[in-house]
Parts: structure tokens; sequence; C-alpha cells
């Protein structure tokens, strides 16, 4: 047992000898030995052109023969001695007009009458004629003369008899008392009063008579018995 243990190491170390020098002698070889020769180059071939596209004629479309006009068949020539009849031109065939349509006749209407103008009415009487003439009349009458009465009566009261007294008589009794004043402004005044109240008094008077008049003159009326007078 004993020399297989120490004949072990031995032997290993001798077959790692064996394999060292073994790869040592192929290293070499291995090292130097020249590369493997490539295959050359191709070059490279430049790419064909496309081939050109050929430009297409286009051809015309045949024109079209123009067609021999057809040439009129000649008439037989007429025989001497015979007479070729003519042909009668055929009438045209025309449709019938088609009826115009008549115009409606426009209504109108008849035309009316003017209307005649009536004739204006009479003016009617006026019953009242007058009457704002008496109011008016007899108003300045009565307010002046009540004016004189009450300025009369001061008067004899303070006994101015002589003016007073003549002042009560209307339309004439205020031109009495001017006559006999020595003033002339007083007899200015009195004398005033006295035309007022002669002219309010033929006012009233007048009116009153228009009035009258007026409410008994005649009156034709037209009612539906006929024409009537009033009166």
């Amino acid at each position: 047992m004993s020399r297989r243990t120490k004949s072990t190491p031995r032997l290993l170390t001798s077959v790692a000898l064996i394999v060292g020098l073994s790869a040592s002698w192929s290293l070499p070889s291995v090292a130097f030995a020249a590369p493997p020769d490539l295959p050359a180059e191709q070059p490279v071939q430049p790419a064909e052109p496309a081939p050109a596209t050929q430009p297409v004629a286009v051809q015309p479309a045949p024109a079209a023969q123009p067609q021999p006009a057809p040439q009129a068949q000649p008439q037989p020539q007429p025989q001497p001695g015979w007479e070729q009849p003519q042909a009668q031109p055929q009438p045209q065939a025309y449709g019938q007009p088609q009826p115009q349509p008549q115009p409606q006749p426009q209504a109108y209407g008849q035309p009316q009458p003017m209307p005649q103008p009536q004739p204006a009415p009479p003016p009617g009487l006026n019953k009242n004629r007058g009457l704002g003439l008496t109011i008016a009349g007899f108003s300045i009458f009565g307010v002046t003369y009540l004016i004189s009465a009450i300025s009369a009566t001061a008067l004899i009261d303070t006994g101015f008899t002589e003016t007073g007294r003549p002042m009560l008589i209307p339309a004439v009794g205020p031109f009495i008392a001017a006559s006999r004043q020595s003033s002339a402004t007083l007899g200015f005044g009195l004398a005033f009063t006295g035309v007022i109240q002669i002219a309010g008094l033929g006012m009233g008077i007048g009116g009153a008579v228009m009035l009258g008049g007026a409410r008994k003159r005649a009156q034709l009326s037209a009612a539906p018995g006929g024409l009537q007078l009033q009166f």
C-alpha cells in the first residue's frame, strides 16, 4: 500500500508533464499558422436600370367614310304619242284648328242714379225772437232805476227834497233833477242815469213787441195729413 501511495503523485506529475509538452508543441503551430484563406470578394454588380416605359401611341379613330348619296332613279321617258299623267300633289294633312275660347263678357253693374239734391228745408220761424232783447232791456232799466230810487230816498232823508223827489220818476226824473242842480258834474251824472234808463226801457219794449209778433205769426208746416196752418 505504501508503494502505491508514493507512486501515485509521481504518476500524476508525469501525466501532467506529458500533457503540458504536447500542448506546448501544439500551440506554436496554432499560433504561427497562417489565417485561413477567405474567398475573394466578388465585385458588386450595379443594379440594372428599370426599362423605360415606351410611349403608347394613341391611334386616331378611323374617320367615317362618307356614304355615297342615293342617286335618283331616272324617270321613264314618255313614249312619243302618249301623254304621261302628272302626279297630283297630295294635300298636306293639317290638324283641325282648336276653337279659341271666347272672352267672357265682363259683368258691369248698372249705373246707379245720382242722388237728387234735396232742397234745403225752409228756415223755421223762431218763436222766441226778441226774447233776449226783452230780458236785456228790462234788466238794464230795472238796475238803473233801482240805483236812482235808493239815491233819491237818501237825498230826501238828508233834506234835499228838490233833487230827491224828481229822481223817483222813472226815465224822466233824472233829467228833471239835473235841471235843478247848480253843479255841472252832478247834473251830468243825473242826465246820464236818465239816458241809461230810457235806453233800457226802449230795448225791453221793442223786444217784447218782437216776441209777441213771433208767437202770433202764422206758421205753415207739413204733416202726414197734409199742409197745416198753425197760429
